[in-house]
């Protein structure tokens, strides 16, 4: 799909993070930290700056890299799909408490759960039965079984 498309849609997928996505929390960050990267040499300020800007950064090139490879059919997908997932949720911790700042992206700065919605019904599914197995294990146990 479209990226422009894709980022008008709130968020819900892994696979509807988008590059632009990125570029704009990171745009949006940069931003947050600028005033503190410029603080006195030394100070904890400009420590605290560089740590979150050092993390951003790793976070950036991650999953700009990944999801290069997010559509590439071969065996690493899943790792891939796991890898845009976790970069992207660690990004948004990063830009979470700015969550009621006017420039926020409240539709595409969440964090996502499933890569997408097969995987999420396979979840659900997989959920669902455990919590069957569980209960036929509690009645069993409780027949004296």
């Amino acid at each position: 799909m479209e990226n422009a498309k894709v980022e008008k849609r709130p968020l819900r997928y892994g696979q509807d993070i988008t590059l632009g996505d990125v570029e704009r929390l990171n745009s949006f960050l940069m931003a947050r930290t600028e005033r503190l990267a410029r603080a006195e040499r030394g100070s904890d300020e400009r420590h605290m700056a560089r740590a979150v800007r050092s993390a951003l950064h790793h976070l950036v090139v991650t999953l700009q890299h990944s999801l290069s490879f997010a559509d590439a059919d071969s065996e690493m997908q899943p790792l891939t799909h796991l890898q845009i997932r976790v970069s992207w949720n660690a990004l948004w911790a990063l830009v979470s408490p700015w969550r009621w700042h006017d420039e926020y992206d409240q539709e595409r700065w969440r964090s996502v759960k499933h890569w997408d919605e097969i995987q999420e019904a396979e979840f659900e599914r997989r959920l669902a039965d455990e919590f069957s197995k569980s209960r036929r294990r509690d009645a069993s146990e409780g027949d004296g079984g």
